[in-house]
């Protein structure tokens, strides 16, 4: 498995984990309301959720699982990989300080466009890796 893949299943499987801990006290509190504030952490409960748990361990496994070139570096760039990687959690720990007001609110456009950056640099490592398949290249 290469090393990209490793840490960001990795990764994922922490988001998952903060994830469960923020679900656990949005649901706690709905039952016995603990504090009123509590509910703001229903927007990172999801972000953290579907981009920190979900999308980045579909994007490692994909990564590592897709076919591999025929010729040359089995999956194309590694420094692109790491990128990929460092835009997706970069953009997800921008929103998070932005929902919590410690970055202004330029930062939700800043960490969606980070976000895209990274899927679409995941299509574009992937896209030769499957395509070379097809012409048997």
């Amino acid at each position: 498995m290469p090393v990209q893949s490793v840490w960001m299943i990795r990764a994922s499987l922490i988001y998952f984990l903060a994830g469960i801990t923020a679900g656990t006290l949005l649901l706690i509190n709905k039952g016995l309301i603990m504090h009123g504030s509590i509910w703001t952490l229903l927007q990172i409960h999801i972000e953290v959720a579907l981009f920190g748990w979900l999308i980045q361990f579909v994007l490692g496994t994909a990564y590592w699982m897709l076919p591999r070139y025929l010729e040359g570096p089995k999956r194309g760039s590694e420094g692109l990989a790491w990128t990929m990687m460092i835009l997706l959690n970069a953009g997800l720990w921008i929103y998070i300080l932005t929902h919590l007001h410690l970055v202004p609110d330029t930062g939700y456009v800043v960490s969606r466009l980070l976000e895209l950056s990274a899927v679409v640099l995941f299509i574009y490592l992937h896209w030769n890796r499957i395509v070379s398949y097809q012409r048997g290249l």
